[in-house]
């Protein structure tokens, strides 16, 4: 969570945006694959 924190506070000083836009895709990236990996997982069984 300090993370995140960090990254928001790096977008509102206007530095690293990229890197925080970046972490933030793959993050949501991410918890998509895993909620569709359950998902399906729960459908197979």
């Amino acid at each position: 969570m300090s993370g995140l924190a960090g990254g928001v506070r790096a977008m509102l000083d206007g530095k690293g945006l990229g890197m925080t836009l970046g972490i933030f895709g793959i993050g949501i990236l991410g918890l998509i694959l895993t909620v569709e990996w359950v998902v399906t997982y729960a459908r197979e069984r």
